[in-house]
């Protein structure tokens, strides 16, 4: 027993001592002193954040985060708490809501003569800049000089959305981020990412934030992020669906007026802004930028299949903490700036976008035949270095900057769309689906008798499951498709789900199987794979034996299958199975995807 316990304390030590060290390993810092510092209040201020009186060096806890909110709150006529949830552990969900109008419900906020900004940080627990910087940005709204931003806009800021994930917090949250000194986790208590959950809706988090869209109606939603992965001299990276996506005149909008003032707003206080940022090859940028299609379980991409101006931040998890902070609070009050001067403007691009008429919805998206032009990239000076320890080569960065010209590679091209049916319908025994789409805002229409619908349904004809679970579900690796249409009696509280309103464009992409996100590739059919009833040989015999003496055509079908098909010739039990399949006891339902379209 003496023996186990000293050879447990000493694996724990041995990982504790590997992972203290991870801050101090990191890559060298190009010095910065931006002028953002400015932000800064001293630590003797009624108001200081526990971000500013640690020295810049520490986040404050959920209770801690809520407390001083409160206190905040309960300071100020312009701000006020609202629980949009809670998550799996129960605890609530909080969102601040800062305005000046006499009254702040959802019906008043989503139909005032100002835009409304929806704010939100810590969907990442770990990635939490977003969270600190609000609290700064709210404190200097309500109890400092900045009173003046409510002139132009409303503010829905949820400090913590991954509740849970917040509180999983040590100083081994995240090995490659400079900061905070106790980081939350990336996933929920269930293991589930957040950031990949829009479509799908299994998260509290993201349940929360999608009636929180629903009934309040931002005219911009921005969700705040920190990077993993290289390093270049960048500390503020955002992005948008610039191209490829489905609000081409919100996309021209946040390119035209948007993206230049937060640019230049953020360089004009010491920072270095940039466009989101992937490696091509995993590692350093010589074989260039990728600039992703993102699908719509990502909270940009969901935003702009709901013709939703959206913005993805992620600030540079190897810049400091601090560095990180005051470029977020920059970034969040000039977009209030820019919102505010171009809300005219960003009402008709909205406005457009969700009147689009849309014969057919591209479903999936690849990279161009050739890259795009090439793009300026600040990069940090890198080299090839020998393992000791595995013996191959990997990128050490030197801390230098340096100046690149590298291919950006666009992943803008439709590569697969469908065409856009009048309406769906989904029986109510998938009672799951329909309270998902509901959850999502989209319309429909209760069926209150028994009805017969001829509509087309999509039967599976071949699959192939993943071997690997992702967000907790086995998606599909492959399947083959046969359309055709039929009669379906559906049952009382059956939906039709029309495609002519405003989330048509997302309708499709959650019900077409084709979709990258939709229902049927998330797994939520996969009853439908299971065969639950077979005929025994002693009964397939005299049947194919009365079969065949009654139908010719069948006969010679039969005949046609075995010539063109020796292995099927060669097997009883394809024979047997052939045989079953044009009997009538055979499972019309089996395999059939249970979405109908009417066109």
């Amino acid at each position: 027993m003496k023996s186990t316990l000293s050879l447990s304390l000493a694996i724990l030590f041995l990982g504790s001592t590997s992972a203290s060290i991870a801050q101090d390993i990191m890559p060298p810092l190009l010095p910065w002193d931006g002028k953002s510092k400015e932000l800064l209040v001293d630590k003797s201020h009624k108001w200081v954040t526990a971000f500013e009186l640690s020295g810049r060096l520490e986040s404050p806890t959920y209770t801690e985060t809520m407390a001083w909110f409160e206190k905040l709150v309960n300071s100020s006529d312009l701000l006020q708490t609202k629980t949009i949830g809670h998550s799996e552990q129960g605890r609530p969900i909080q969102m601040v809501i800062a305005t000046a109008e006499k009254e702040s419900s959802a019906e008043k906020l989503s139909t005032s003569q100002k835009p409304l900004i929806l704010i939100q940080a810590g969907i990442h627990a770990g990635e939490i800049d977003g969270k600190d910087a609000g609290m700064m940005l709210l404190r200097d709204i309500a109890q400092g000089s900045k009173t003046s931003l409510l002139d132009e806009v409303n503010l829905l800021f949820i400090p913590i959305l991954n509740t849970d994930g917040h509180e999983r917090r040590s100083e081994y949250g995240r090995v490659n981020q400079r900061g905070p000194k106790e980081m939350g986790w990336r996933t929920n208590a269930l293991n589930l990412n957040l950031n990949r959950d829009y479509t799908k809706l299994e998260t509290a988090g993201i349940n929360a934030i999608a009636k929180v869209i629903n009934s309040y109606d931002p005219d911009l939603y921005i969700d705040i992020h920190v990077t993993d992965g290289a390093d270049y001299q960048y500390d503020v990276t955002y992005g948008f669906v610039a191209t490829g996506g489905y609000s081409p005149e919100i996309s021209d909008w946040l390119s035209t007026y948007y993206q230049p003032q937060v640019d230049q707003a953020l360089e004009a206080e010491g920072h270095i802004p940039g466009p989101l940022l992937f490696a091509a090859n995993n590692e350093d940028f010589t074989e260039g930028n990728v600039a992703f299609s993102f699908s719509p379980r990502f909270s940009h991409t969901y935003g702009d299949i709901r013709h939703l101006p959206s913005i993805l931040v992620e600030n540079h998890s190897l810049k400091p903490f601090e560095q990180r902070v005051l470029g977020t609070y920059v970034f969040l009050e000039q977009t209030i700036k820019t919102v505010g001067a171009h809300f005219n403007e960003l009402k008709s691009a909205i406005s457009a976008d969700r009147n689009q008429v849309k014969e057919s919805v591209i479903v999936k998206y690849q990279f161009r035949d050739t890259p795009a032009d090439s793009m300026e990239f600040l990069g940090i000076a890198s080299k090839k270095v020998k393992s000791e320890i595995t013996g191959k080569e990997y990128v050490a960065w030197e801390g230098k900057a340096i100046t690149q010209h590298i291919p950006n590679l666009l992943m803008d091209k439709p590569a697969a769309s469908v065409p856009v049916p009048k309406a769906y319908w989904v029986p109510v025994e998938w009672a799951e689906i329909i309270s998902k789409l509901r959850i999502h805002g989209i319309e429909m229409e209760l069926l209150t008798e028994a009805k017969e619908v001829t509509m087309e349904l999509s039967m599976v004809t071949e699959y192939k499951l993943s071997n690997q679970p992702f967000e907790g579900r086995f998606r599909f690796q492959s399947f083959e498709l046969e359309k055709e249409s039929r009669k379906v009696m559906l049952n009382p509280s059956s939906v039709r789900v029309r495609t002519d309103q405003p989330l048509g464009e997302l309708l499709v992409i959650l019900m077409e199987p084709e979709s990258v996100d939709s229902f049927f590739q998330w797994g939520y059919f996969h009853s439908i794979l299971s065969q639950t009833e077979y005929m025994e040989t002693y009964i397939m015999e005299p049947l194919i034996a009365k079969m065949l003496s009654e139908d010719a055509d069948l006969k010679k079908r039969f005949e046609e299958e075995k010539t063109s098909n020796p292995d099927f010739a060669k097997s009883p039990r394809e024979i047997y199975r052939w045989f079953y399949m044009q009997s009538p006891y055979f499972d019309r339902n089996w395999k059939v995807i249970p979405i109908g379209r009417e066109w």
